[in-house]
């Protein structure tokens, strides 16, 4: 039996394979392999190698794949051989990937030669791709359409790669450590990951009530073939085994779904990641050496060595040996000098002896064209970049556009809906949301545009920033307020009140509402499925007040799918939709005529049937397979990854660095950026920003900036570049954004991503330290405590120094401020951590970081309830603070007496304290917050409380001043208490307000603060008053902060105490009584019993108990208790207790 053998198409793909196979004749040629089909039966035993490109191109990257096919008969049935789980097919239609899972791009078609019976078939495993993107490749050849969800596909990479049953609650910890219902969250990606693996696959997901795993079956997954050979020995395999795994890594482990913000599950994958590039190391080192004598064979393979790890000496030194056996000495010296500059620019030192004894066996040889001679555009400024032309008209979306025209057209009367465009990735959403900005121009209005981009979810309002900076851009004569300086710090905005710091969201609303008086105004918000939750709550808040605001209208795209993996997003907009404030617009696939139109428009010679038919109705990809058509390359079964890897193939070195450099930027950037973090001289930095937007790679956005045309260009650039070689970008950007990251701006996040992919410990930790601080002050506290945790995750990998010490008790001090505020939120479970890292502060004589250790401390035993640990935390840290500077020991020792008037104890000491801490202040001629605090509260005690207003007013006011959000909640709330005490209900309710606007930027709720609000309205007579305080009462209860809950009862009894209602007395005041006693508060504890006397016998002091009675005339009761003692009848206002300054103030 006869088999004939043609080609249907080849490719170039980055994969390798042994030259063995192949005719040394053909190799001297260098000729296309395909070309040699006709000789096939020369091959021996009736093998054959089919591939293309010719020549293989020694580029990063870029190798010919060569893929070695066996055939053979057995029973009628014909198969090809491939290497353990590599993609193996029968033989009737062949569709070749590169060697396991990548995108079908060659193909041979087999036909027998004499009539015959059909050939039987055997059943196709289904075929799993994990080193590179993940990829599922079904019987029939195709890859599988994977859940648009990133966490769910990296859920399912989890459960191929373990091969183990896994517990739902490690799940949950792994992908959902944070949402209200994680177990759900959990069923959600499992009915996805279910339907995926149904029918055909033969791989199951099997689940139930407590664990989950996958069953593969026969599937044949390309990780665990490469592990199999690191559990053996790399030195023992053959040849041949060696070079059949190096065709396996197709890219990076799970390539694109590290997930850094699911902290445990990216750890994990890094750690693979890093494994796998080690064993890909190890075997490239082994074949490099096996091959030494056949240079050419061999120098494959150095290359590929070098482009995974640029720090590789033996792969230089094995690039620079290799070349010089091959005569190509000019290429060796000149790849030496290269290797010496990146070793000398990320070393610190001169290469090796390795590769300067590889360099030492060269012949001498003149270096031609080592070094270009100055370019006569050197001249040219940064500023003279090219701006390419503007895209054409919108093909198609007759109805979406229509809707688009019906809102805006409607918004110049009444304020709109939210509008929500979603769909696929290259379906078109950004130029549907561009479409929408031109309707709001046309109507004479003016749209402002931003984007939110993965590489920023730890920017806090990194959306509203740059929309904040393209109104300052267009609109410079309208002026932004100072009050949005902490988000602006060109700004400025000093020193100033509520209006300045606590108002940011109002200030932004103001902002928009004063643009739409005068003209129309949109605002476009593009890729809303990775904005942080502080920029997401600001969208809340601002689109809620649209309704109210003729001619503003809002627009945002988000990936269809995705947006579900952030929980913020999706609350959000679930909320809008229910309010009905929602437009959805689902973007679907362009008709067939749509598509050929919109090739036409590129060129109106374009085989356009045959794009719309490979395209499916995508635009992006009917674009790019266009274009591939225009630069001669139409292969069939060609993916949008693989056209744009066609296109990135065709640039210079210089214009693909470029490109590099800027992906890995991971936002937009201006060629200052560029010049600032890479090596990039001006002229040439110019012309290759020219060169990538000719070729529609990069797009002008706004401004003086670039974006890639689409993230899908970003991505693949990116994910072309191996581990090591991504690690040593961020370590270049990491550094050239530290110092602006230092001073306090938003570059601290950007510092934060680019430390974590760099996998530096030290930088990561301090970048979460600036940018954790700068969170708070901005009051996004769910970034500030994730930002912690993640800082608290590199400082454990430190090693032990003294700075280790410091930078862990700032982020715990960070953790526990995030967890601070007026809903009297839990705080975290950290106090261990915290009493092993001040303990550690102690031994190591650092006295500032120790004293805020142990203050760290005595907020979480108050929290608790144990007062007697929390007062020994708080005295041992003013004797620690005594070691310290003059400054940190007067705020230390304001400190501690404020903390025991919180507590109701050592009141004396309290005084001395405080007296103490003035004095050195004062000679210091410092204001402290903290000082003045204490002395407000020690008024109080004594009852003046007109001083105490005042004091307690500037302690607010030096909290705004320094941006100190926790004190500032505190001081808000001890005023709030104190006009109430003084029945000054109005400067009470404008206090309770300050704090219900603070609480509700952050996501909170505030239940003291509608406690106090219902008392007044009890006091008041108001008729709903006793069912509003009962629901107050119940949020406290469920709050669980047991010294506002008394100081709350004991208030209500009094009233009713006053009003007669003597049930409502007991009732109200036997609570307080039990609640205060749990946390031994003596004040509270009197007042219970002194109302329950009363309201038992009608009586006042006189009944009160012996232990009540006796020091009334003594300090160890406040005057607001004293006189609750000398009259229960009269009411009974008490202010509780607020947790402990957590830290210095310096």
């Amino acid at each position: 039996m006869r088999w004939r053998v043609r080609m249907i198409s080849c490719s170039v793909t980055p994969a390798f394979t042994p030259q063995s196979d192949i005719p040394v004749s053909m190799l001297r040629e260098r000729r296309p392999v395909w070309r040699h089909i006709s000789g096939f039966d020369r091959f021996v035993d009736g093998g054959f190698a089919v591939g293309g490109g010719g020549s293989p191109p020694l580029v990063e990257g870029r190798l010919l794949v060569l893929c070695r096919i066996e055939w053979f008969r057995r029973r009628c049935r014909c198969h090809r051989l491939a290497p353990q789980g590599c993609f193996a097919r029968p033989c009737s239609r062949l569709n070749l990937p590169t060697i396991v899972g990548a995108p079908v791009e060659t193909g041979v078609e087999l036909s027998r030669g004499r009539a015959g019976r059909p050939a039987m078939q055997r059943p196709i495993p289904l075929q799993v791709r994990l080193l590179g993107e993940l990829q599922l490749v079904g019987a029939d050849g195709k890859a599988l359409a994977l859940p648009a969800s990133r966490k769910t596909r990296a859920l399912l990479g989890y459960l191929i790669a373990t091969g183990q049953v896994h517990r739902r609650e490690r799940l949950c910890d792994l992908f959902w450590d944070g949402p209200d219902d994680p177990r759900a969250e959990l069923r959600w990606s499992l009915s996805k990951i279910r339907a995926l693996l149904g029918d055909g696959s033969r791989a199951r997901l099997v689940a139930d009530r407590e664990r989950v795993g996958i069953e593969l079956g026969d599937a044949l997954v390309d990780h665990a073939v490469v592990r199999s050979l690191a559990a053996s020995s790399v030195s023992a395999a053959t040849t041949e085994v060696l070079t059949e795994t190096v065709a396996l890594f197709g890219g990076e482990f799970l390539d694109g779904l590290d997930l850094p913000l699911c902290y445990r599950y990216h750890e994990w994958c890094i750690a693979e990641r890093e494994a796998m590039s080690q064993l890909r190391f190890r075997v490239l080192a082994a074949l490099i050496a096996r091959l030494e004598d056949v240079p050419t064979d061999a120098l494959p393979y150095a290359y590929a060595l070098v482009a995974a790890d640029p720090l590789s000496e033996t792969g230089h030194a094995a690039v620079v040996r290799l070349l010089g056996k091959m005569g190509r000495t000019n290429d060796a010296l000149v790849h030496y000098e290269r290797a010496h500059r990146i070793f000398e620019a990320e070393l610190g030192a001169p290469p090796g002896e390795e590769l300067k004894a590889a360099r030492q066996a060269l012949r001498p040889s003149p270096i031609a064209g080592a070094r270009a001679a100055p370019s006569g555009t050197a001249r040219r400024t940064l500023d003279d970049a090219p701006r390419p032309a503007a895209s054409g008209p919108m093909v198609g979306r007759d109805a979406e556009r229509a809707t688009i025209d019906r809102l805006v057209g409607m918004a110049a009367d009444s304020g709109q809906d939210v509008i929500l465009v979603t769909g696929e990735p290259g379906v078109g959403k950004s130029h549907m949301l561009g479409y929408f900005s031109e309707r709001v121009a046309a109507a004479g209005g003016r749209a402002f545009s931003a984007r939110a981009f993965e590489a920023e979810t730890a920017r806090s309002y990194g959306i509203w920033i740059d929309l904040l900076r393209s109104v300052q851009r267009q609109r410079p004569r309208h002026g932004l307020p100072s009050v949005l300086g902490p988000l602006l710090p060109e700004l400025g905005g000093g020193e100033g009140g509520v209006g300045d710091r606590t108002q940011l969201f109002d200030a932004i609303v103001d902002l928009l509402y004063g643009l739409a008086a005068d003209e129309p105004v949109g605002i476009a918000l593009d890729d809303v499925q990775w904005l942080d939750d502080a920029s997401t709550s600001l969208l809340h808040y601002v689109a809620r007040r649209t309704e109210a605001a003729p001619g503003l209208v809002i627009a945002c795209a988000a990936r269809s799918g995705e947006v579900e993996d952030n929980i913020a997003v999706s609350r959000v907009l679930r909320s809008l939709a229910r309010d009905g404030r929602l437009t959805e617009i689902e973007l679907d696939t362009l008709s067939a005529e749509h598509t050929a139109e919109l090739v036409r428009r590129l060129d109106p010679a374009l085989d356009a049937a045959q794009i719309v038919a490979a395209s499916d109705g995508n635009p992006l990809f009917a674009l790019e397979l266009a274009r591939a058509h225009l630069r001669g390359d139409p292969g069939p079964g060609r993916t949008v990854k693989a056209l744009i890897e066609g296109q990135l193939a065709g640039l210079t070195d210089q214009v693909r660095e470029t490109l590099v450099w800027a992906a890995a930027h991971g936002r937009t950037f201006t060629p200052q950026d560029l010049a600032r973090l890479g090596p990039f001289d001006a002229a040439g930095l110019l012309m290759a920003l020219g060169e990538l937007e000719r070729r529609g790679l990069v797009r002008p956005a706004g401004g003086d900036a670039y974006d890639f045309t689409h993230d899908l260009v970003r991505q693949v650039t990116y994910r072309s570049l191996s581990h090591p070689r991504r690690k040593l970008l961020h370590r270049h950007i990491a550094r050239a954004l530290r110092p602006a990251a230092e001073r306090g701006g938003d570059a601290a996040a950007d510092l934060v991503h680019h430390a974590v992919l760099a996998e530096d410990d030290e930088m990561a930790a301090r970048a979460c330290i600036v940018a954790g601080e700068r969170a708070l002050r901005l009051f996004a506290n769910a970034e500030a405590a994730g930002l912690a945790e993640r800082g608290l995750r590199h400082v454990a990998r430190l090693p032990e120094a003294p700075e280790k010490v410091v930078s862990r008790i700032a982020l715990l001090k960070i953790r526990v401020l995030a967890a601070t505020g007026p809903g009297l939120r839990s705080l975290p479970p950290i106090e261990d951590e915290i009493a092993d890292a001040t303990t550690a502060a102690e031994e190591q004589g650092l006295q500032a970081a120790a004293a805020t250790g142990h203050y760290l401390l005595s907020i979480l035993h108050q929290q608790a309830g144990q007062i007697e640990q929390a007062e020994a935390s708080t005295l041992r840290a003013a004797e620690i603070g005594r070691n310290a500077d003059r400054k940190i020991q007067a705020h230390q020792l304001a400190n501690t007496a404020r903390c025991l008037l919180e507590l109701e104890t050592e009141i004396a000491r309290a005084r001395e304290l405080i007296a103490e801490a003035g004095d050195i202040a004062q000679s210091l001629g410092t204001e402290l917050c903290e000082l003045h605090w204490a002395s407000g509260l020690l008024e109080r005690w004594n009852g003046r409380q007109d001083q105490a207003a005042v004091h307690l007013a500037r302690s607010l006011a030096l909290a705004r001043r320094s941006e100190d959000r926790w004190r500032e909640y505190k001081c808000l709330t001890w005023l709030a208490t104190l006009h109430f005490e003084m029945a000054r209900y109005a400067d009470m309710h404008a206090r309770c307000e300050e704090l219900r606007s603070v609480a509700e930027r952050i996501g909170e709720e505030t239940p003291f603060v509608d406690a106090l609000q219902a008392l007044t309205a009890l006091i008041t007579a108001d008729d709903a008053a006793d069912e509003a305080l009962e629901s107050a009462l119940a949020r406290l209860r469920a709050a669980d902060d047991k010294s506002y809950l008394a100081y709350a009862l004991n208030s209500a009894a009094s009233f009713y105490c006053r009003a007669g209602r003597m049930g409502q007395v007991r009732l109200h005041a036997s609570e307080a009584l039990t609640v205060a006693s749990k946390i031994r508060r003596r004040c509270e504890i009197a007042i219970a019993k002194a109302l329950l006397s009363a309201a038992a016998n009608g009586s006042s002091a006189a009944e009160v108990d012996d232990d009540c009675r006796a020091p009334i005339e003594l300090e160890d009761f406040s005057a607001r208790a004293r006189a609750v003692l000398r009259q229960p009848a009269e009411p009974a206002r008490s202010v509780p207790t607020a947790a402990p300054t957590p830290g210095l103030q310096t």
